[in-house]
């Protein structure tokens, strides 16, 4: 299969965005446009996602060993749900853990890693 995704301006740099969909907690696919970051172990989702995707923290087990190239712990929780992609050829969902940040000035932008990435074979 092949996605096609888009170069978009970011951060006064043009950067590489493919859409996907996620499934909120209350079933319903949600549009998101994820920065394609190779060097990123696992996919994450901003602090917004929370509401966006209706997600209970109440019961959520709070994370903190994650930190990007500044090296610091940045709090973050697990999440279960599913993530669909939709080419010509047809559609892939996904099933498993992503992350959310907590910390709102972590992104501004859903983070696609390897954890996603790698099922596809190049």
């Amino acid at each position: 299969m092949i996605f096609h995704g888009r170069y978009r301006y970011n951060n006064g740099a043009y950067r590489p965005f493919l859409t996907a969909y996620v499934l909120s907690a209350d079933n319903r696919w949600m549009k998101y446009s994820f920065l394609i970051d190779t060097g990123a172990d696992e996919t994450f989702f901003h602090y917004r996602s929370i509401n966006i995707l209706g997600i209970d923290t109440s019961q959520l087990e709070i994370l903190d060993d994650v930190g990007g190239v500044g090296r610091y712990s940045i709090p973050y929780f697990h999440w279960n749900t599913e993530m669909k992609l939709i080419s010509p050829e047809g559609t892939k969902i996904f099933g498993g853990e992503v992350n959310v940040f907590l910390d709102p000035h972590a992104t501004d932008v859903p983070l696609l890693g390897r954890d996603v990435l790698d099922t596809f074979v190049a």
